[in-house]
């Protein structure tokens, strides 16, 4: 008998590889990949359930069986399972790695030529249960539960991936109303339309487990018709009798498979740790390795260097002499890291606090201890070699920051929610002992760093990190320790006129209404808008139908409260979410200083929080007005330069489109030379609404815009729109061309490129459900126009930030905002500053049509803009 706990042996468990693959296959987002963009969700699900098993269960001994033939049922029937499709492309790429998933695990594949992996199954139990062996059964497939028996359980997969729930006899019964034995003349009856069985027409689940309760079995049914209500039944067993049995036939299992397995050794084997945490991490299955380690209990990760012997020391504000201690540490490139002190919810950081620090040479941790002056920390490095996690967090970024592991885990993988130190490291394979978190931190740094160097040169991502976005968190630093100044009297007055016309607009729409209700409340103004009103219902939603933007839009003429409701929402928004908000985020110097986030969009675009200060809108009056409320100190101005149609330009170029091209190089405005190319008319006898379509266009063809999303946003028939994206096309075929090469790339590769090979991985465009791929494919050509004028931005800020400081200038970048760069400076100064940034934001790529920006001057953001 195998070795048990007692006298008790370990349960044997029998997987239907088949079952289970397709099952996560099916159950799982197609669009889950990795970094690099191979797809893993068949994969993901698999194991997942493995480690389901080995959490629930422990380590127990497991086989995992494979269908190799049809065990002889095609000769039986020739249309056994015939509907079934060929294997799905996504899971053709993963079925290979399936077997060596299952072998790092420490578990036994097995598949005998000429048989279903259920026959296997069968005989595999019938053999365990000679030997006194309990055996578990993990399938999906529902002719399984025939195998039932003392002894013997079927765990189900049947809701899910790893929703599953355990049978054994009295559950079947229970389900069914029948026996497990009786199962395969349950088939018989009622037929299984996933493996193409008929059994006889009409009878359903509980009219097959009715007659079999009645009448014995699946003989004892057609021999007892006579017997049984209905005629149509009657008439159907008789005429579908033989066909019965057939399906009986082809439902009950093979149990003599000739097998060539040592159940003993099955007993004995154990996973290979190591590589099984190699594989997760491979393909990056950070949930399911995360309960692969609670499920081994001991982590077993590759243990760092122990920060010991630290050198404890203080440093406050005025002691220069303490920071020299850092010339002791060891090793070429220094690692720091900072952290405030930890204060109660709801209470201030001290305006002078201690701050805790480490920082790690490589060999021991040189310098730990608290300063209430950071700086000190940063400004006694001087220009040696630093590494960090996500650098500007530093408060002041190191001058000679030469590798940031959160930004290199964001090149690497775009796509994901955050970079996590713990996360990334443990990714690799990176543990460390228990100890002083700042010090500890420190060295995951350094060794996380070591892995992720030869990662980004292998990624082509090289030059993008040095050149590009490592200058860039100082540059991001600056402008968020710079800030802009508020004026909060004009705020207010803009604010207080917002809320009155809110008010306003509240009761002009209840009038309109006839009754009080929450505006802001989708089921209150619902009920107003399609039952009292009786307006026209375009969309449901799970609460009611839909009151969204585009749904007010397309009823815009059915009522004058439509107008009012869109107005109310545009000031309400922009009164909670900045006349109202940005007073509280204004610092003690009377700025504000918004965060910027690098490592967040998959585009490679920035962003800001802290507030947003890159959604005020600016093309209505409203915005305008907020826009006008952003001012310089007293004896400065504000520049601004900003590029024209950069990302029009970048299709221009990387599609090679000529006729694009001239429009930019006469001079000429795009939309209108857009629409005369493709209305076939000249300029003057264009009209505003033919513009404004070449200009949906233009810019659809940037973000991807399919002819559904032109026809809701213009509000005209899906097939006008499509007539004029196919006009569009036919007029600028370079660009078609580009959109079918970046689609073709994103499916051979998994991943498209910018111009200067930033890259992002489009899971979604091997999908076969239609939406979830057409999304792939508007990503794709999004991403390449996108990501390229967020990569030009960049370089912009970088160059700029260089330019202004070589010349001597105390002209600064305060803020980016898309693809605008905000400066503040001595209005002296402005010739030359003008001159300077927009020289360094053409030059920053060299396009074919070259790269414009217009720039102004002014005593608030909107003048200058």
């Amino acid at each position: 008998m195998p070795p048990g706990n007692g006298d008790s042996p370990r349960e044997l468990f029998l997987i239907d590889g088949n079952s289970l693959a397709y099952r996560a296959f099916f159950a799982l987002p197609e669009s889950i990949s990795t970094s690099d963009g191979r797809p893993t969700n068949a994969i993901f699900g698999f194991a997942s359930m493995l480690v389901k098993i080995l959490t629930d269960y422990g380590q127990v001994p497991t086989v995992v069986v494979w269908d190799a033939g049809m065990s002889g049922r095609k000769d039986i029937s020739p249309d056994y399972k015939a509907q079934r499709s060929t294997r799905p492309d996504l899971l053709k790429l993963q079925w290979p790695h399936l077997r060596p998933l299952v072998e790092a695990f420490g578990y036994r594949n097995i598949s005998v030529e000429g048989f279903e992996a259920d026959d296997v199954i069968a005989a595999l139990t019938e053999q365990a249960k000679e030997r006194g062996v309990p055996v578990m059964v993990v399938t999906g497939d529902r002719d399984a539960y025939q195998l039932v028996d003392d002894g013997v359980r079927i765990m189900s997969t049947s809701r899910g991936v790893t929703d599953t729930k355990v049978y054994d006899r009295d559950a079947v019964i229970e389900r069914y109303g029948i026996p497990p034995e009786l199962v395969p003349d349950f088939i018989g009856l009622k037929g299984d339309t996933s493996d193409n069985i008929p059994g006889v027409p009409g009878i359903g689940d509980k009219t097959a487990a009715d007659l079999l309760q009645k009448f014995g079995d699946l003989e004892g049914v057609l021999s007892s018709v006579d017997k049984i209500t209905g005629a149509k039944r009657k008439q159907n067993l008789i005429d579908h009798a033989d066909n019965a049995r057939m399906s009986k036939l082809l439902a009950t299992m093979v149990r003599d498979v000739p097998l060539d397995i040592d159940l003993e050794v099955e007993f004995t084997r154990v996973p290979d740790r190591s590589n099984l945490r190699t594989v997760f991490r491979d393909w990056e299955l950070r949930d399911p390795l995360r309960r692969l380690e609670e499920a081994l209990e001991a982590a077993e990760l590759e243990t760092i260097p122990r920060p010991e012997d630290v050198d404890t020391i203080t440093v406050k504000t005025g002691l220069a002499r303490h920071p020299t201690d850092i010339t002791r540490m060891k090793g070429e490139e220094i690692v720091v890291t900072l952290a405030a002190p930890e204060v109660p919810e709801g209470e201030l950081i001290p305006r002078e606090p201690m701050w805790r620090f480490a920082a790690y040479g490589g060999g021991n941790i040189a310098l730990a201890g608290e300063t209430d002056d950071p700086k000190l920390v940063i400004a006694a490095l001087g220009d040696r070699p630093v590494i960090a996690h996500d650098a500007k967090q530093l408060g002041d970024v190191p001058q000679n920051l030469v590798f940031d592991t959160a930004v290199a885990g964001y090149l690497l993988d775009p796509a994901r929610r955050g970079y996590p130190l713990d996360e990334l490291a443990e990714e690799r394979g990176i543990g460390a002992d228990a100890g002083d978190e700042l010090a500890t931190y420190a060295v995951l740094i350094h060794e996380l760093a070591k892995r992720q160097r030869p990662q980004i040169e292998e990624r082509g991502v090289g030059d993008l990190m040095n050149q590009v976005e490592l200058p860039l968190v100082h540059v991001l630093r600056e402008c968020e320790k710079q800030g802009i100044k508020l004026d909060t009297k004009q705020l207010e007055t803009v604010a207080t006129r917002i809320r009155a016309d809110v008010v306003t607009l509240e009761r002009e729409i209840w009038d309109l209404a006839g009754e009080e209700f929450v505006i802001g409340s989708p089921q209150q103004l619902g009920a107003v808008l399609f039952e009292k009103l009786e307006l026209s219902r375009k969309r449901r939603g799970k609460t009611g139908f839909s009151t969204d933007a585009k749904v007010l839009q397309a009823i815009r003429d059915e009522h004058p409260i439509i107008p009012k409701i869109e107005r109310y929402r545009e000031l309400s928004k922009l009164a909670q979410t900045y006349l109202d908000a940005l007073p509280n985020w204004i610092g003690d110097d009377g700025r504000l200083h918004t965060t910027f986030e690098q490592t967040t969009a998959a585009t490679g675009r920035l962003s800001s929080i802290n507030p947003n200060l890159q959604n005020i809108p600016i093309r209505t009056e409203t915005g305008r007005e907020i826009r006008a409320c952003f001012i310089p100190e007293p004896g400065n101005v504000l520049l601004s330069v900003d590029y024209n149609q950069v990302e029009l330009r970048v299709l221009a170029h990387i599609a090679n489109e000529q006729v694009l091209r001239d429009i930019f190089l006469r001079g000429e405005d795009v939309h209108t030379e857009t629409a005369s190319a493709v209305f076939d008319l000249p300029p003057d006898q264009l009209d505003v609404g033919m513009r404004s379509k070449a200009k949906m266009v233009n810019y659809g063809i940037v973000y991807g815009l399919s002819a559904f999303g032109l026809a809701d946003r213009l509000q005209i028939p899906q097939d006008e729109a499509k007539a004029f994206i196919d006009r569009y096309l036919e007029r600028f075929p370079a660009v078609a061309q580009f959109m079918k090469d970046a689609v073709t790339q994103a499916k051979e590769h998994g991943y498209v490129s910018t111009l200067l090979g930033r890259r992002r991985q489009i899971p979604e465009i091997r999908a076969s459900n239609w939406q979830v791929r057409s999304l792939g494919e508007r990503l794709a050509v999004n991403t390449v126009i996108q990501g390229t004028a967020a990569d030009i931005i960049k370089i912009a800020m970088v160059n700029c930030h260089r330019a202004l400081a070589k010349a001597g200038l105390k002209t600064r970048t305060i803020l980016q905002i898309h693809d605008e760069l905000l400066f503040e400076g001595p209005p002296e100064e402005m010739e030359q500053a003008t001159e300077i940034v927009s020289r360094e934001m053409i030059g920053a790529a060299q396009l074919d049509p070259p790269l414009t920006v217009n720039a102004g001057v002014g005593d608030n953001w909107l003048s200058a803009k």
